[in-house]
C-alpha cells in the first residue's frame, strides 16, 4: 500500500523511486543511490529495518511504517518525520507528503513546483502557478486553469496537503492561490480573472489573516 502511494501521490516530489525486499536488499541500495527519503518498515522479515539507519546519511529523511506503536519511542529518539501506523490511509499519507515536501524545498533537482495529478489514467503535470482555484466536486476536485479543467478522484481534504501554504480554504468548496486574489467582501471574493467565489466566514478570517486586517 505504501508503495502504491508512493507513485500516485508523490513520484513528482521524489523523482527516482527504488524498493527493497529485505534489510540486506536496502542496504545494497542506499550505498548505490543518492536516497533522500526513506520508507522504513520496522519489521522485514524478521529483522529489524530501524537498522537501515546505520547504512544511511544524517540528512536522510525517514518516514517509519509499522504495524506495531511499540517502536514509536525507539524511531521518535531516530529523528524521524513520521511515525506511519497501519493500516495506512490516504489522508495519513498526504500529511506526511507535506511534511516531506517542506523538508525537501531547498533541493531544487527533486521539488518541482508542480502537482502531478491522475486523469483518464494518465500522469498530468499541473504547475502551481497555473492554477486559478480549485472546487470541490463530490468526492473529486476540479483543478481550474486558464486552458483546461482537470477532474482528479481526491477531495479536497486529501489534495490540500499537496498544495504550497499560499492555496487558501476560502470555503469549503474552493481553494484558490492568495495571488489570484483582487478583493473580498462579507459572502464572495473577487479574482483576476473577474470571477466571483463563495467566501465563508472562516475563510474572510484567514484572508484577514493574510492582509493584515481586523
Amino acid at each position: 500500500m505504501v508503495s502504491y502511494y508512493i507513485h500516485e501521490y508523490a513520484s513528482h516530489l521524489f523523482g527516482k523511486i527504488i524498493t527493497a525486499a529485505s534489510l540486506k536488499e536496502a542496504r545494497n541500495l542506499v550505498q548505490v543511490n543518492d536516497v533522500h527519503v526513506v520508507f522504513l518498515d520496522i519489521e522485514l522479515k524478521g529483522e529489524i529495518g530501524l537498522q537501515l539507519r546505520d547504512y544511511i546519511t544524517e540528512n536522510t529523511l525517514t518516514v517509519v511504517v509499522s504495524a506495531y506503536p511499540q517502536y514509536a519511542m525507539q524511531a521518535i529518539k531516530m529523528e524521524v518525520v513520521d511515525y506511519l501506523l497501519k493500516p495506512i490511509s490516504e489522508v495519513d499519507f498526504t500529511g506526511i507528503l507535506a511534511k516531506l515536501e517542506r523538508r525537501l524545498s531547498p533541493l531544487s533537482d527533486v521539488a518541482k513546483p508542480t502537482l502531478i495529478v491522475r486523469e483518464s489514467g494518465a500522469s498530468i503535470v499541473v504547475p502551481f502557478d497555473d492554477i486559478l482555484y480549485i472546487e470541490a466536486a463530490g468526492a473529486y476536485s476540479k483543478i481550474v486553469t486558464p486552458s483546461k479543467e482537470h477532474l482528479v478522484s481526491k477531495t479536497l481534504k486529501v489534495l490540500s496537503p499537496s498544495l504550497p501554504s499560499y492555496f487558501v480554504r476560502v470555503h469549503r468548496s474552493y481553494l484558490v492561490p492568495q495571488e489570484q486574489i483582487t478583493s473580498y467582501k462579507s459572502n464572495y471574493l473577487c479574482l483576476r480573472s473577474g470571477q466571483q467565489i463563495a467566501l465563508s466566514k472562516t475563510g474572510r478570517k484567514l484572508l484577514q489573516a493574510y492582509y493584515g486586517n481586523q
